[in-house]
């Protein structure tokens, strides 16, 4: 599948036609940036892709040897990597690598990897096969699932967006409900209990001595309640 994607991507972006926009739209563009070009830096640009700059492609040449070659310093039979590591384990699978068992393990691979280049040279190079409509005329299901991307994205926008909106109009129904309400409730009591109370702070003895006598008797009047 690697082998496949890859080179799939690699006919479609730098082979065939120009799969840029339109040269019309393009240089309306460049006239929106105020810039005036003459027709031959026209089609240089628009109608010819070129490689960068040697800053650009130098360090890219560069990197693209040891990208290439890096492999070879982890072979089974002789791990340069693992020498460098020096892990005994990785040693001593070195010491008992069996060519028997890794050609047929190392042919199957390099075997399944060739068949998905021809492919992707096949279906997107020579344009011998037409791949993807054949596929989905055959697997319309599985066509729609994968073009649907897996239904990820609804997935998210059910559980996730909407989800996360709900329980969040949930909080906010709680938070000004419950907890306002017990905030807004207490300065209530408080203001109330308050404004009540006030009436009662006249400044006369005679007043304070009555209310003491009253709670005494409510207080004497609820303990004999309590006591029968």
């Amino acid at each position: 599948m690697t082998a496949f994607y890859m080179f799939r991507l690699y006919f479609l972006t730098f082979e065939g036609d120009f799969k840029g926009e339109n040269q019309k739209l393009q240089l309306s563009l460049l006239a929106l940036a105020g810039k005036e070009k003459d027709e031959e830096h026209e089609e240089h640009e628009i109608g010819k892709i070129h490689e960068s700059a040697w800053p650009m492609t130098l360090p890219l040449a560069v990197l693209a040897v040891p990208s290439v070659l890096i492999g070879f310093i982890g072979v089974p039979w002789n791990s340069i990597f693992a020498n460098l590591l020096d892990s005994g384990e990785a040693i001593e699978a070195a010491e008992k690598f069996n060519w028997g068992e890794f050609l047929p393990l190392a042919t199957a691979s390099v075997a399944i990897s060739s068949a998905g280049i021809i492919l992707a040279v096949l279906t997107y190079y020579l344009k011998r096969l037409d791949l993807g409509v054949s596929l989905s005329k055959k697997f319309p299901q599985l066509n729609s699932f994968l073009q649907n991307k897996w239904y990820l994205d609804d997935i998210n926008e059910k559980i996730f967006v909407k989800g996360s909106r709900k329980l969040a109009r949930e909080v906010l129904e709680v938070d000004a409900k419950v907890v306002d309400g017990v905030v807004n409730l207490t300065g209530l009591l408080t203001l109330g209990s308050g404004e009540g109370l006030k009436y009662f702070e006249t400044g006369r003895a005679q007043f304070y001595a009555l209310i003491v006598f009253g709670g005494v008797i409510a207080l004497v009047a609820l303990f004999g309640v309590v006591g029968t």
